[in-house]
C-alpha cells in the first residue's frame, strides 16, 4: 500500500498537469478562433465501417450564405374572370375584374458583371409582375430590379440590377455529386421572416411530381426535410460546403405549410437554364423526336422484360435526332447516361434538360438485348409539335395538346403556364373550329396555322365549347 501511494501522487500529478495543458491549449485554440476567419469545409473519411463526415458548425454555414440570400417582394394586375351565366355570356361577353397581387418570395445573388449583379430565383415568385424588390439581409434595399429572363418549364427565373458596392455571392456546388441522406440548409424567408435557415437531409433524388396544378414540366428534383415554407421558393438549398446545390421550389402538404417534404431544382439544372437566360433570354432544349409510352406488366411480358421499366417507343420522327442515330419502334428505353429511366415523364425531363448538341448514351432493349446507342440530341425551338400517327398534336409554345377525333380537332389539353393556359378559357373538349381566320379540318392545319401564328405573335382562336356555345379567344404568344 505504501508502494502504490507514491505512484498514484506522481499518476494525479500528471493527470492535473495534463488538464491544465489542455485546458492552455484549448484557450489558445479559442483566441486564434476568434483572430481567424475559418471556411466552412466538411472533412470526408472513408473506412470499411462506413463513411463518415466532420461537419463544421451550422452556424459557420449560415454566416457564409446568408449575406448572398435576399428577400423578394413582388407587385402586380391581374385580370380575373367571374363566374356568370353561360347565357349571359354568350350575349354580353365574360365578366373581368383587375385585381391587385403580391408576391413573396427568396432568391440568392450568383453571379456579377461590372456594377451589375444577377439574382436566382423562382419563376412563380415573379411571374406577372410589375414591380420587384430585393432586400439583403442587412436591410439594403434595390428597387430597380429588372427580369433578365424566366423558364417556366424548370420554374427559373433570372433579375438583375445594379450596384458600386461589393455585394457578397454565393457559391454553386455540384449537385450530382449529392447523396440521399446528406446534409443540407435551406435559406430564405418563410411567410417573410428573412434570414431564416433550416436544416435537414437530401431525402430523395430524381423526384418528380406529376401533372400538379402549376407544376413545371420538367421535374428531377431533390427531395428534403429541411423545413420549406411559402415565401422559401427561390432560395438556395446548400450543402455543408456552403455551396449552392438546389433552388427550393415546392412543397407537398395538406395544409400548404411544411410537412417534412420539400422540392429543390438541382442547382445542375437551374445553372445551365440561368447560363442562357443571362446569355440571349430564352432557353434551348434538347430534342429526341420521339412517341412513347410507358411500359407495363402486360408489355414486359410479351417482350421479355423481367420487370416492367422504361418506355416503349410507338414512333420515330423521320428525320429526328432519334431516326438519325438508329432509334426504331418497339425499342424499350431504360437508361439515358447511366440514369434509369422510370417513366415517360421522367424521360422528357432528362432530354429537355440537355442542350441542343449534346451527346446521350441511350440504353434500349431490343429483341430481347440490351444495346447503347449515341443520340447527339436536337433542338426543342426546330420542332413546333410532336405528332403521333396524324392524331395527337403537342405545341409547347403555345400550350395546347390537340387531338383529331369523329373529323373533329379538339383540345386535350392545355399546360397550366403558358399562354393558352395563362388565360384559363380554353377548356379540354373545346373544338378548335379556327386560328387566325384560317379553318381548321385537321392536325396539319392547326399545325400550320400556329406556326403563322408564332410569326404574327397573337393567337385568335374560333371555339365550340361542350355546350355547343361558340367563343373567340385571344392571346400573345
Amino acid at each position: 500500500m505504501r508502494k502504490i501511494l507514491p505512484l498514484a501522487g506522481v499518476a494525479i500529478l500528471g493527470v492535473v498537469v495534463g488538464v491544465v495543458l489542455t485546458a492552455k491549449s484549448n484557450l489558445i485554440n479559442r483566441l486564434n478562433a476568434k483572430n481567424t476567419k475559418t471556411e466552412s469545409v466538411a472533412s470526408v473519411q472513408k473506412t470499411d465501417k462506413g463513411t463518415f463526415i466532420t461537419i463544421p458548425s451550422f452556424a459557420d454555414i449560415a454566416e457564409q450564405v446568408l449575406p448572398a440570400v435576399v428577400s423578394i417582394e413582388a407587385e402586380g394586375k391581374a385580370v380575373v374572370n367571374l363566374p356568370v351565366d353561360p347565357f349571359f355570356e354568350f350575349f354580353f361577353g365574360p365578366r373581368k375584374r383587375v385585381m391587385e397581387r403580391r408576391s413573396l418570395g427568396s432568391g440568392f445573388i450568383f453571379k456579377r458583371k461590372g456594377d451589375t449583379y444577377y439574382v436566382m430565383t423562382n419563376n412563380h415568385v415573379i411571374r406577372g409582375m410589375d414591380k420587384i424588390t430585393v432586400k439583403m439581409s442587412d436591410g439594403t434595399v434595390f428597387e430597380n430590379v429588372e427580369v433578365v429572363g424566366t423558364d417556366s418549364a424548370t420554374d427559373i427565373a433570372v433579375l438583375k440590377f445594379k450596384s458600386k458596392d461589393d455585394l457578397p455571392m454565393v457559391k454553386l456546388g455540384n449537385s450530382d455529386a449529392l447523396r440521399v441522406g446528406d446534409w443540407v440548409m435551406a435559406v430564405g424567408s418563410p411567410f417573410g421572416f428573412s434570414s431564416t435557415v433550416t436544416v435537414g437531409v437530401v431525402s430523395a433524388k430524381h423526384r418528380a411530381l406529376g401533372g400538379l396544378p402549376e407544376a413545371p414540366s420538367i421535374q428531377d428534383f431533390l427531395q428534403t426535410d429541411a423545413a420549406i415554407n411559402p415565401g422559401n421558393s427561390g432560395g438556395p438549398l446548400v450543402n455543408v460546403k456552403g455551396e449552392v446545390v438546389g433552388v427550393n421550389t415546392a412543397i407537398i402538404s395538406p395544409t400548404g405549410t411544411y410537412s417534412g417534404v420539400g422540392f429543390a431544382v438541382p442547382i445542375n439544372i437551374a445553372k445551365k437554364v440561368a447560363e442562357q437566360l443571362i446569355k440571349k433570354g430564352k432557353v434551348s432544349r434538347g430534342y429526341l423526336g420521339i412517341i412513347m409510352q410507358n411500359v407495363d406488366e402486360n408489355i414486359a411480358k410479351a417482350l421479355g422484360l423481367k420487370k416492367p421499366e422504361g418506355v416503349i417507343i410507338s414512333e420515330v420522327v423521320k428525320g429526328s435526332p432519334a431516326d438519325r442515330a438508329g432509334l426504331k419502334e418497339g425499342d424499350v428505353i431504360v437508361e439515358v447516361d447511366g440514369r434509369k429511366v422510370k417513366n415517360a415523364f421522367t424521360l422528357r425531363s432528362i432530354i429537355q434538360s440537355k442542350l441542343p448538341g449534346e451527346k446521350v448514351k441511350i440504353k434500349v432493349f431490343r429483341k430481347g438485348k440490351y444495346r447503347t446507342i449515341t443520340v447527339k440530341l436536337g433542338s426543342l425551338d426546330s420542332r413546333t409539335a410532336f405528332i403521333s400517327g396524324g392524331k395527337t398534336l403537342v405545341d409547347e409554345k403555345v400550350g395546347i395538346v390537340a387531338v383529331y377525333e369523329d373529323g373533329k380537332v379538339v383540345v386535350k389539353e392545355v399546360k397550366p403556364d403558358s399562354p393558352a393556359g395563362r388565360i384559363g378559357q380554353i377548356q379540354p373538349g373545346d373544338v378548335i373550329l379556327k386560328v387566325n381566320d384560317r379553318p381548321i379540318r385537321n392536325l396539319r392545319d392547326l399545325k400550320e396555322a400556329f406556326d403563322m401564328a408564332k410569326k404574327k405573335g397573337s393567337v385568335l382562336m374560333l371555339l365550340q365549347g361542350k355546350e355547343g356555345f361558340k367563343k373567340w379567344i385571344g392571346f400573345n404568344l
